[in-house]
């Protein structure tokens, strides 16, 4: 039992490009969302609490459909869109992954897990974090790196965290990029979001390693988070459409506790994710294969 991991999901986006509530999309042959498989892990991996973060309107969906079916796991719900600060008017967008993970900081005493609610990571991903820990690395934080080429979707382009570590496989930036895609000559490109930058093409090997929200954190991190959040504010508390996203967040000056570092635990396990409607039925027969051999 792992009563000082606690496993953090965050499940409060809207789904803009998918058209709905992906976190909560029922799907495999099991009828759960993709979230029910980390949580899956998360059990085999004796995490015995779950927080997640979510939004008010889908509150009875977790109380109904995912509590009961996870007995051995304690779970406090929390909502986003009624923490502070509150949204400005006409804002439809909730703060971002960053604050979607202080918003949990009153529930998490030591180390935790995060996961993105709508990614589905592999089977090996989760415990390859949990197992780190438990090699009491005291003074490290890690993070999940996954190849780009199995992180891709068919059907668009997607955004990811572009991994950099230094010679002891630390990481020293996560640099967003956007419209990742694979082009019809097997190259894959990507755009800087640097408003200077994003209409030149980038071309970015198959094995570069990206990041995929899925960190391996210590309650130490909130009092840096919570004052890089606040100069957020400071910059764009009016703004409409600004997030505080957590990569960028995590690779500021003075978030991470002094001595501590980032390392990096590459994983060959292939990432699912519903970025478009069209990725539906990729991922339900991809689960599908995995239930049928028993690994779900």
């Amino acid at each position: 039992m792992h009563d000082t991991i606690s496993l953090l999901i965050l499940a409060a986006g809207l789904g803009s490009r998918f058209g709905s509530d992906k976190q909560i999309l029922k799907i495999s042959s099991l009828r759960l969302p993709i979230l029910a498989f980390s949580l899956k892990d998360a059990v085999k991996n004796n995490i015995t609490h779950a927080v997640i973060v979510t939004r008010s309107d889908l509150s009875d969906f977790f109380k109904k459909n995912i509590f009961p079916y996870f007995p051995s796991i304690h779970f406090d719900l929390i909502f986003q869109d009624q923490t502070m600060p509150k949204l400005p008017v006409n804002r439809i967008k909730p703060w971002g992954t960053g604050h979607a993970v202080l918003c949990a900081q009153e529930y998490i005493r030591g180390n935790f897990i995060i996961v993105n609610a709508d990614d589905f990571y592999g089977p090996q991903a989760m415990a390859t974090a949990i197992h780190f820990f438990e090699n009491n690395h005291s003074n490290q934080f890690c993070c999940v790196g996954y190849p780009l080429s199995h992180t891709l979707s068919p059907n668009g382009p997607v955004s990811r965290g572009i991994l950099q570590v230094d010679s002891q496989n630390s990481v020293i930036s996560i640099v967003e990029m956007a419209n990742i895609q694979q082009l019809p000559d097997g190259s894959i490109v990507g755009y800087s979001t640097h408003p200077e930058k994003e209409d030149v093409p980038i071309l970015l090997g198959a094995q570069q390693l990206v990041s995929l929200n899925l960190f391996g954190l210590n309650a130490h991190i909130f009092a840096g988070l919570e004052q890089k959040f606040q100069d957020f504010l400071q910059q764009n508390g009016t703004s409409l459409t600004e997030e505080f996203y957590l990569p960028t967040a995590l690779m500021a000056p003075d978030v991470l506790p002094k001595i501590t570092t980032m390392k990096m635990l590459p994983t060959q396990d292939r990432w699912l994710g519903m970025t478009f409607p069209d990725d539906c039925l990729f991922v339900e027969n991809q689960l599908n294969q995995f239930i049928a051999q028993k690994i779900y």
